[in-house]
């Protein structure tokens, strides 16, 4: 079975290290790869998952693969705190 990504160029590149074996950077190849029979997860990033919300929705009620997996973008993720800052939030203390 195979992984598809729709995403980010960084984010498909990424992917691709890993193992993933089909790729879009656009929305408009959601509806080819859904259809695609040998793939079995889809990740989208948060950014064109909102785009593609109600498609998204329709196929998780309408079939079983692909599974789809909706993971943060490069975008929130240069948002995000640093770990030290996560550390530091979830512990109470700063940690040296």
């Amino acid at each position: 079975m195979k992984v598809g990504v729709i995403g980010d160029e960084d984010t498909i590149a990424l992917l691709k290290l890993a193992g993933a074996s089909k790729f879009a950077s656009n929305i408009e190849k959601f509806d080819e790869m859904v259809r695609d029979e040998e793939l079995a997860i889809l990740v989208i990033t948060d950014e064109f998952a909102e785009k593609l919300r109600e498609k998204i929705v329709m196929h998780r009620l309408q079939k079983e693969f692909p599974f789809i997996v909706e993971i943060p973008g490069k975008k929130k993720v240069e948002k995000e705190d640093t770990i030290k800052k996560i550390i530091v939030r979830a512990v109470g203390v700063e940690v040296g």
